[in-house]
């Protein structure tokens, strides 16, 4: 049996091309984890004059209705700040969203600080303050000037406009 010279050629570069077979494709290397998440840590109460903080993002809606009506701060939804009227027992709530022991509102005439309880609104944790309607600090809140700030331990400190709809849903309670 006799080779010609390309029969040859090709019979030498089958040892090439099996040792060529024999190499792995490179391994892909793991992903790195990912980064550790930041602890989560408390927000910190705006400092400096209340009334230069920046507002809190939002706008109030007036909601009417017998004998529940209600006026509420927020964005997209999410109510930040609310002031409700039960008419039936003369009541007004103050809400902010989260839960702290207290809430300290300050208004252009002063700053009162009321004990908080815990309601769970729409699947929300609120910070709950109930008032007579006849309180001297309903007042105070409806006419305060320019804004108003909520300030509560562990809770971020809102600046929110002092607007009419607040002062709408105290006065029905006083009908």
């Amino acid at each position: 049996m006799m080779f010609r010279s390309t029969d040859l050629r090709r019979l030498a570069l089958l040892p090439l091309l099996g040792i060529s077979a024999c190499t792995s494709a490179p391994v892909p290397r793991p992903a790195p984890p990912p980064p550790p998440a930041p602890a989560a840590v408390a927000p910190l109460p705006m400092s400096g004059d209340w009334r230069d903080w920046p507002l809190t993002p939002g706008r109030w809606r007036y909601v009417p209705g017998d004998p529940i009506s209600s006026a509420r701060y927020g964005e997209g939804g999410a109510t930040q700040f609310a002031v409700i009227c039960d008419a039936a027992t003369r009541r007004v709530t103050m809400m902010r969203a989260g839960t702290a022991s207290e809430l300290a509102i300050t208004t252009s005439y002063r700053t009162a600080r009321f004990p908080a309880g815990h309601v769970n609104e729409g699947g929300l944790a609120m910070s709950a303050v109930v008032l007579n309607a006849r309180d001297a600090f309903l007042d105070e809140l409806a006419f305060s000037r320019g804004r108003i700030a909520v300030v509560s331990p562990g809770l971020s400190s809102l600046a929110i406009p002092a607007w009419a709809e607040p002062a709408r849903a105290i006065e029905d309670c006083r009908k």
